[in-house]
């Protein structure tokens, strides 16, 4: 494509494209590590997928992050959740 005064050559595109791709990846990766610590700050019923719905991403992806780093910490959240509804004069679930 001939270049004028209002178009960019291809490298130039290119470069900016490259720019903004590795930009946003940097931006996605500081999102999922906000969202990974905000989730584990609680082990209340649905915190973690209403911190899901603030960073727009799905429950399930938060989680599949969540167990990725922290194995075990999900079993280990829900855990305490049962035993707070046994506190609480609550029935646990059945496992």
């Amino acid at each position: 494509m001939a270049k004028n005064d209002n178009t960019k050559t291809l490298a130039e595109l290119r470069d900016e494209s490259e720019q903004a791709e590795t930009k946003a990846r940097v931006a996605k990766a500081a999102l999922l590590a906000c969202a990974v610590e905000e989730a584990m700050a609680s082990t209340k019923y649905g915190h973690l997928s209403a911190v899901a719905r603030q960073a727009g991403i799905t429950g399930q992806y938060l989680r599949d992050v969540i167990e990725a780093e922290h194995p075990g910490w999900l079993a280990e959240a829900a855990k305490e959740r049962e035993a707070a509804k046994g506190a609480a004069g609550r029935k646990p679930k059945a496992a």
